[in-house]
């Protein structure tokens, strides 16, 4: 049976998805990507330096078309993802909210040299954009077999999944999560009782140094797995993180790519692993 392999927030680094598309297991699944493929953090932050973290989001989406176009594989939307289609339909607040998250400078990359949302809205909705425009506002925002769901954000445990609003699927976090909005009110209980996979809140956040998350209420509780790595997002150990389960619902594997590097999910990371070697000097 063909084992499945979620994809984590991409965030424009086109490096570390080749990256992680070369590992054997990964190549041989079905890919679900999680969503956010655009925008990012140019930087990768040290303790005592920085350094620089190219941003690709044309060379993301080419790859993820691929995946999808030719292979049959999945993209879900995320929330950065929705800003670029929503933009392109005038819609003033999604516009903003990207101007302020990433966008203006993911428009110069995709050759926007204007910041109004009429110039904006009009680069998006002709060519050569236009083809990249229509094909992610065709794209679903769940995707989900008899085991398992995977959507971008999380839900709503208080709506039917066939009643979750497209807000909650790209953006909700603490009430998904935790059981009262707290982090210190445990994990919520997994309602729905299949295996769910999520992206859009970096693993650093809550769980320091690792490439994923196992999220449950009890030993006995259905898992809930956080798998954006947080590539993009200004961590040093910042990555594109994938985990690969069975239809089931089992895991198999977890990797993520950092720097062009494939670290195992359950290692932990440390500066040294990642930082580059200083430059020489004569």
């Amino acid at each position: 049976m063909t084992q499945l392999t979620f994809i984590g927030d991409i965030h424009s680094a086109a490096d570390d998805l080749r990256a992680l598309l070369q590992d054997p297991v990964v190549a041989a699944s079905r890919l679900i990507f999680l969503g956010d493929y655009i925008d990012g953090n140019p930087q990768r932050q040290f303790r005592d330096h920085v350094e620089r973290a190219p941003l690709d989001p044309l060379g993301v989406l080419r790859l993820v078309r691929e995946r999808v176009d030719q292979h049959g594989d999945v993209a879900l939307l995320g929330n950065h993802d929705a800003f670029w289609t929503e933009t392109a339909r005038w819609d003033t607040l999604q516009y903003q909210t990207w101007k302020l998250n990433g966008g203006a400078q993911t428009w110069r990359r995709l050759g926007i040299h204007a910041t109004s949302l009429p110039a904006v809205a009009a680069a998006l909705s002709d060519a050569p954009l236009k083809d990249l425009t229509d094909w992610l506002a065709a794209q679903p925002l769940s995707w989900q077999n008899a085991a398992i769901l995977a959507v971008h954000a999380g839900i709503d445990w208080d709506r039917p999944l066939a009643q979750q609003r497209d807000d909650d699927l790209m953006w909700i976090r603490d009430d998904y999560y935790f059981a009262s909005q707290q982090p210190d009110s445990g994990w919520h209980a997994n309602d729905l009782g299949k295996v769910i996979v999520t992206g859009h809140t970096p693993v650093q956040v809550l769980a320091p140094g690792r490439g994923y998350l196992k999220m449950q209420a009890t030993p006995q509780d259905v898992p809930r797995y956080l798998i954006d790595a947080g590539s993009r997002s200004g961590a040093f150990d910042g990555g594109v993180g994938s985990l690969t389960l069975t239809a089931a619902g089992t895991v198999v594997q977890a990797k993520r790519a950092i720097k062009g590097r494939l670290y195992d999910g359950n290692q932990l990371v440390t500066e040294a692993m990642v930082a580059a070697p200083p430059a020489k000097t004569d």
